[in-house]
């Protein structure tokens, strides 16, 4: 490190995470703050309750590596009068321990983490854009109004980081020096290759949220139509949410309980992954997708949707297939063209497994993290 940032022994670090579940954009905070050397970094994390009650959570992965958490009861998913408060309470910690950095993460904590972190006199303040909520699936007032936001959050951090090269476009205003693609990665550690089946049925996985992003039922609407022409497959969806009862029921009313199974919210998606054939998601909008490496390094030929920075990871005819967002039969369609193209479908898999060691491990996103903490503002 070419200084200290700031007089005390140890550099100051706090990350601001909204939620505490262990997903794709917590475990970035977790590879990075794991990166780090605790004689060198005071680490802290600052994030809303966790209400899940699952064993693991980033709160307590991050305990385990001696990082202070401090949980904000005010701090919501929702919206509300309670952000004021939050932001409040923000600003006063960050005011009281005068940390040397500050990184945010997501559209709320990025909103009220900017502006508190630097009105409490932090120097250095970093954001990571893991998705906008300013797309096209956002009516257009609320478009508008989150974009203003984001201009004005902007002013307040040093360097803005996004996780793809498509995001580029939403930031024109910012000065090259401000704004910097950092792709996210994986700990290559958790995950074995593709172990080989004797099984006559081919076996696909589904594994995200079960929400209105993730689109789960132009997923299980294009196995429908698969298992019209095909019946030696097994499905396994793997994730819960809001959506998790509609995507149930549906699979009982169109008799598919002997095909499609809910495997819910799951701590061994790369024992799972290793264990499939294909995997497919159908996300109408995507800012990366780390389970796209996950399932790429394991060695497994993807079917995605072609949306925002899906192309940067899955790489159409190369290491898997891309299909428009919201057409089930096109989906079916990928699916079925990799059933019945089986040398091509292995070959995608071994390019996929290539693709992602060469780009997107942990220990290249966070070494260009750490450059980012290092570097003088």
């Amino acid at each position: 490190m070419k200084k200290k940032l700031n007089s005390h022994s140890k550099i100051k670090l706090l990350h601001i995470q909204l939620l505490p579940i262990l997903s794709g954009v917590q475990r970035v905070t977790l590879n990075i703050l794991e990166s780090l050397d605790p004689k060198q970094y005071e680490m802290w994390l600052v994030c809303a309750h966790d209400t899940t009650g699952r064993e693991k959570s980033l709160i307590t992965e991050v305990k385990k590596i001696g990082v202070n958490v401090k949980i904000l009861q005010s701090l919501k998913r929702e919206i509300g009068l309670y952000d004021f408060r939050a932001f409040l309470e923000i600003y006063k910690f960050c005011r009281k321990k005068q940390f040397d950095i500050i990184h945010t993460h997501s559209s709320k904590t990025g909103f009220l983490g900017r502006i508190a972190g630097k009105l409490s006199g932090c120097r250095n303040v970093i954001h990571t854009v893991h998705g906008v909520p300013f797309h096209r699936y956002v009516q257009l007032l609320w478009r508008i109004f989150y974009y203003i936001l984001e201009i004005i959050a902007s002013v307040f951090c040093n360097k803005l980081v996004i996780v793809n090269k498509f995001y580029k476009k939403y930031f024109w205003y910012l000065p090259s020096r401000k704004l910097l693609t950092i792709h996210n990665g994986v700990d290559f550690k958790r995950f074995k290759p593709k172990r080989e089946s004797n099984e006559e049925k081919i076996k696909i996985i589904f594994v995200g949220r079960l929400d209105k992003q993730k689109s789960p039922m132009t997923f299980v609407e294009a196995i429908k139509i698969l298992l019209e022409i095909e019946k030696n497959i097994v499905v396994n969806i793997v994730g819960d949410g809001e959506l998790y009862f509609n995507i149930k029921n549906y699979i009982i009313v169109n008799h598919l309980e002997n095909n499609i199974i809910l495997l819910g919210w799951r701590e061994d998606v790369p024992e799972l992954l290793a264990e499939h054939d294909i995997f497919c998601a159908t996300s109408i909008y995507e800012p990366f997708g780390l389970v796209f490496c996950e399932a790429g390094f394991v060695g497994l030929p993807v079917v995605a949707t072609n949306v925002d920075g899906v192309p940067e990871v899955v790489i159409n005819r190369k290491t898997g297939l891309l299909v428009p967002p919201e057409q089930p039969k096109l989906t079916a369609n990928a699916i079925y063209w990799l059933l019945h193209n089986k040398e091509e479908a292995k070959l995608m898999g071994k390019n996929a497994n290539k693709w992602i060691s060469d780009n997107f491990s942990s220990e290249k996103m966070v070494n260009s993290y750490k450059k980012v903490y290092e570097s003088e503002f």
